[in-house]
């Protein structure tokens, strides 16, 4: 028995001493290389499908109502994964089964017109379905007609795959596993699947993790994180992501007007460097929190020079002043019932000349000195002087508050701009002579304000109905149809300049409301103000809040009525983004999703709770927290108060 005991224990100990002195898997930005553009890492996919299901947006995707919808927009998100991948010979189902433990996918530009995907996934007791996976991509290669090389690198076989017909011609595809780490690699670039193999010895030095701007964002949001155990991180190069993303289509083709990139690099907007952060799903204390670093340090500048300026050209816009809590604070004349909110510091005088090249970049000539100089000078019009009497009296603060026109149609979101301003009484002496000039101007009263409403001119259509029928060609008198234009308003009242996209808007924010019917004053707003005070938001320059029932509540709509890809909206405009196959800027693409069985809104509604977000501005870019909270937060916070109430 004792010989037993002691053959066990030594047993016990070779396999802890062989353990633990097996290589650990290598994190995936110590194997990338430094070029790398776009990058995204998943710890384990389980932990976070399981922990995302936790979420109201989880829950309402489980929701059996919603089964049909949920169903659609995975699979086509799979198929976007795919397409992405397509190159490499994997799908979803492929992978999915696979990852021990971390994956990493990456965009990477090896050279200035060249593009390349690598993905890395932790097989780590996974080694059967890892083998299950090359099979399925050995045949699916095979189908292709794909020729088959095997270089032996070291002791560790790498599979390479060219294309030989269609659109596969001389495209590669290269997997290997790393045994000692227990990770497979897979490329569609030889010469990335080998500087990446080299990476696993140390002997090759630069890589992703080296990177300043990789290095710096994912440090700052990590010390912002804490012990919080994310659930995704990622990093892009803007810029180089874009670029390189472009060169990895073959059919890319510059779509028609001005490319925005290209204006944006071209403005010194390239002076950001990189973006990244991490996605917790289920905290303990929010039902999604966020994090983000946009790192853009100043321009290096030869001592004493002339450009003593931070950043270059419209660049320099981005001057977000921090402020203290109070300066966010929505006034009392903010209505509570808007679907977001959103206040923020920047430079408005500075900021309006330095858009001044980025205007007549966007317009594809000088026009930003002529539209001011006729609006001063032009003896038929209004003889404003915009810098002295507008702009030079501006603050550092816009609020703007969003929300919906029922019923939701593409165009129902309605927006109010409000600038601060330091001197009333010029700025609202310049809208006056400015809107009396307008012919398209309607003065309208609210209180003792004037408020300027825009009504453009009604346009009348011929509306030509021809029937066709068997027995004869009838066509019907024509009728005229009267086609509204959109209308705008505009008002100088407290203490702001206020513009919005209509002008019952306007009034509705002219009238002040009780403390309980303010925003300020409402139960959710409270709330996530204390959330983002728990996450640090104090000095800030940006700070948010929505209500994402109401915020969703007109691109859902749409997608029921299957207009989605009309829509105008902000959420809207990023499905779309998301969605959309390259469609030319004239023309409207096809609604992909399936929402003819969505339920109705007010069975959705009770999964949104609210939001919120705050930015705080540092010498070398912008640090980005934000949360979405449960409604079963609200409605705990909603009891403890009526407790408090009924004690008093």
């Amino acid at each position: 028995m004792h010989h037993i005991f002691s053959r066990l224990l030594l047993a016990l100990l070779l396999a802890t001493i062989f353990v633990s002195s097996a290589p650990a898997v290598i994190p995936p930005e110590q194997l990338l290389p430094e070029t790398t553009r776009g990058y995204l890492s998943v710890p384990d996919i389980y932990r976070l499908q399981e922990d995302f299901n936790k979420t109201q947006l989880g829950q309402l995707l489980l929701d059996p109502v919603m089964k049909p919808f949920s169903d659609d927009l995975k699979r086509q998100l799979k198929e976007k994964w795919s397409d992405a991948h397509e190159s490499l010979g994997l799908t979803w189902a492929d992978i999915q089964d696979v990852p021990g433990g971390e994956v990493a996918v990456a965009r990477i530009q090896p050279a200035k017109d060249k593009a390349a995907m690598a993905m890395i996934v932790d097989i780590t007791g996974k080694q059967a379905e890892a083998d299950v996976l090359l099979k399925k991509v050995a045949a699916r290669m095979s189908a292709r007609k794909a020729t088959t090389e095997v270089l032996q690198k070291g002791n560790i076989p790498m599979t390479v795959y060219t294309g030989t017909t269609g659109k596969y011609q001389g495209q590669q595809a290269v997997f290997f596993i790393e045994p000692n780490h227990h990770q497979l690699v897979a490329a569609d670039n030889l010469e990335v699947a080998e500087e990446i193999l080299k990476r696993f010895s140390g002997s090759v030095g630069d890589s992703l993790a080296t990177v300043k701007a990789y290095k710096v964002t994912t440090q700052r949001v990590a010390q912002s994180q804490g012990d919080e155990a994310p659930h995704a991180q990622w990093f892009v190069d803007p810029f180089r992501f874009i670029e390189a993303t472009r060169s990895a289509d073959p059919d890319y083709q510059p779509k028609k007007g001005v490319d925005l990139f290209t204006v944006l690099r071209s403005q010194g907007f390239d002076a950001v460097l990189g973006a990244g952060g991490q996605v917790t799903f289920a905290p303990s204390e929010q039902d999604i929190l966020h994090r983000t670093m946009i790192y853009a340090p100043a321009l290096e500048r030869t001592e004493g020079g002339a450009n003593g300026d931070k950043y270059d050209l419209a660049m320099r816009m981005l001057n977000f002043p921090n402020s203290d809590a109070k300066t966010h604070q929505p006034p009392t004349w903010v209505p509570r019932d808007l679907a977001a909110f959103v206040s923020l510091n920047a430079d408005l005088i500075n900021g309006f000349e330095y858009s001044k090249s980025l205007v007549n970049a966007m317009a594809d000539d000088e026009i930003f000195d002529d539209v001011i100089d006729s609006l001063k000078n032009d003896p038929a019009g209004p003889q404003v002087d915009v810098r002295k009497d507008v702009v030079a009296n501006l603050g550092e603060n816009i609020m703007v508050l969003s929300n919906y026109q029922l019923p939701i149609q593409a165009d129902s979101e309605r927006i109010l701009v409000a600038m601060k301003l330091t001197d009333v009484a010029p700025v609202r002496r310049a809208v006056d002579q400015t809107m009396q000039n307008d012919p398209n101007a309607l003065k309208r009263m609210v209180g003792d304000s004037v408020v300027w409403e825009i009504v453009e001119e009604e346009i009348e259509e011929p509306d030509l109905d021809i029937e066709l029928g068997f027995d004869d060609f009838e066509v019907d008198e024509e009728e005229e149809t009267t086609q509204t234009l959109p209308t705008s308003a505009v008002t100088v009242a407290h203490g702001h300049l206020i513009l919005s996209s209509h002008y019952d808007f306007i009034k509705r924010v002219l009238t002040e409301s009780e403390h309980r019917q303010t925003l300020a004053g409402s139960i959710d707003y409270q709330t996530v103000k204390t959330a983002l005070a728990a996450l640090g938001a104090s000095g800030t320059c940006v700070q948010t809040f929505s209500r994402t029932d109401e915020e969703f509540r007109g691109t859902y709509e749409l997608l029921k009525q299957g207009k989605m890809p009309e829509s105008k909206t902000l959420v809207g405009r990023l499905l779309n983004a998301v969605l959309d196959e390259d469609t030319d800027d004239e023309e409207l693409r096809e609604q992909q999703l399936d929402a003819r069985k969505l339920p109705e809104y007010q069975m959705v509604r009770r999964y949104l709770g609210p939001a919120g977000m705050f930015v705080v501005s540092h010498d070398d870019g912008w640090l980005v927290t934000g949360c979405f909270l449960s409604k079963e937060t609200i409605q705990i916070v909603r009891k403890q108060k009526a407790d408090q109430s009924s004690s008093q």
